[in-house]
């Protein structure tokens, strides 16, 4: 797929929008220039979920001026049970990356040429298209589609972070909660320990506990060869550093939770994590965890640590807010083909009649009785 349009700089330029199937040379430069891009947007991220989700394709569209890469938009697709386009896996933050050159008139208008590459591509009956934006995203660009005629539907998803511009002292004495702080020191003073790693057999180790958080949760659990993969990015951050780090929590030698983190200039994002809640009110490992990315974060000069949404749960909310976190807002935008909109209804309707609300607010695992078997 091809197509050209003339670049508001003037009418010596033109802009040519490309769909490719693997990630051009220059993409990680591209995301060096945007101040906007996190890890999601990262070559390793991409590649690492085609690779190792069943059903899912991987594409770039790319938009050059002269030959250089201005802006660009990474991709899924998802063939089952019905199609869907996604900017990113999962929700993960994706959406067009511009270069810092562009100047302000041609932003949008590379910005609506990229989307309507990406909307090119939308499918014909059953399915769905979707563009979730990261935070410095949203702001600067939600509008843009919020007023598009095309009829997105926005999804407001907060998310919780961590400002660490203080230092590692600043937010342990300022902005962590003294029970929190008494919840470490009790786990760390009980045997537990932290340890910062990019050993896939830890992650491997971890991984069981992680499964059967996402049974409880009902959704699939992302496949551990891709979590190992992310491990091995080869990318650095600093020299002898590389962009994903592994906190794992243990109690001797047995693994009880972890955090798998990305780092892309001074963001770090706590990705996927999940503790035993065997040992939640005993050992704390799920304080111990974001203690350990807060440190490890700190000691690699990163500015925020991004601990993610809570997904409605509140406790979950107040277990953030406990570390100094405060809310962003990211978008997730969402359009659906009229037959996808039917069936959407369809299904609404049945699980209305089928399975009428409880009442009950949604809960973390560790919300269960303490004494409940991580095996139940």
């Amino acid at each position: 797929m091809s197509s050209e349009a003339g670049s508001t700089r003037g009418s010596k330029s033109t802009l040519k929008v490309d769909r490719v199937d693997s990630p051009p040379q220059d993409w990680e430069q591209l995301l060096d220039a945007d101040p906007c891009a996190d890890y999601f947007h990262t070559t390793c991220w991409t590649c690492s979920a085609r690779d190792h989700h069943p059903d899912l394709e991987a594409f770039w569209i790319t938009a050059r001026l002269g030959g250089e890469l201005v802006g660009g938009l990474a991709g899924v697709r998802k063939s089952s049970p019905v199609v869907r386009w996604e900017s990113n896996l999962e929700g993960t933050s994706g959406g067009p990356l511009l270069h810092s050159c562009l100047a302000a008139a041609d932003r949008q208008h590379v910005y609506q040429e990229l989307m309507v590459a990406y909307l090119d591509l939308r499918p014909s009956g059953l399915g769905t298209t979707c563009v979730s934006l990261n935070h410095p995203q949203e702001e600067q660009y939600g509008r843009w589609l919020r007023e598009s005629s095309v009829g997105w539907a926005c999804h407001d998803t907060p998310a919780a972070v961590i400002a660490l511009d203080g230092g590692l002292e600043f937010v342990e004495m300022n902005l962590m909660k003294k029970n929190k702080r008494n919840e470490r020191n009790r786990g760390l003073r009980r045997g537990a320990s932290i340890k910062i790693t990019n050993d896939p057999d830890l992650l491997a180790a971890y991984y069981p506990i992680y499964e059967k958080a996402s049974q409880r949760w009902n959704l699939p659990a992302a496949p551990l060869p891709f979590l190992q993969a992310l491990m091995t990015d080869e990318s650095l951050v600093q020299p002898g550093i590389s962009r994903t780090f592994f906190t794992c929590v243990l109690l001797d030698k047995q693994v009880i939770g972890g955090h798998l983190n990305l780092q892309f200039k001074d963001r770090v994002i706590a990705w996927n994590g999940v503790t035993d809640p065997q040992f939640a009110r005993t050992h704390f490992p799920a304080t111990l965890a974001v203690w350990g990315d807060i440190e490890e974060s700190c000691r690699r000069d990163a500015r925020l640590l991004d601990l993610g949404g809570s997904g409605g749960v509140v406790s979950l909310e107040g277990f953030k807010k406990n570390f100094g976190a405060s809310s962003e807002t990211r978008g997730h935008y969402v359009l659906d083909s009229m037959g996808m909109k039917i069936l959407r209804g369809g299904r609404n309707l049945l699980r209305g009649l089928r399975s009428p609300s409880s009442g009950e607010a949604p809960q973390r695992w560790h919300d269960k009785d303490p004494n409940e078997d991580v095996n139940s």
